[in-house]
């Protein structure tokens, strides 16, 4: 009788390593597709973060960009003042002389 349940179990042991043996390949399976689903989410999440701040760092760029053009139009501005005033200086000289 104590040989029979042995044997039983040992039968039962068997019979469940196979059945998990069987089943294991779709669980790993399961396994891997759910961590390449959390990597393609956190890519995707990385890459709106990186889009944000290449935007955040584009506008910055802008600007920038356009602070230093209207300096450089205000510069041309006043050259073009000075440059009138020597010409008018240049004229009254020329007819004074």
């Amino acid at each position: 009788m104590a040989d029979s349940l042995k044997m039983i179990l040992a039968m039962a042991l068997f019979f469940g390593a196979m059945y998990l043996y069987s089943w294991m390949p779709d669980i790993l399976e399961a396994r891997r597709e759910k961590r390449r689903e959390k990597l393609k989410l956190k890519k995707l999440a990385n890459r709106e973060a990186e889009k944000l701040e290449l935007q955040k760092v584009l506008k910055e760029k802008t600007q920038s960009v356009e602070e230093r053009r209207s300096k450089i139009r205000e510069h041309f501005k006043w050259l073009e003042g000075m440059n009138k005033k020597i010409n008018q200086i240049n004229k009254e000289w020329n007819l004074t002389n």
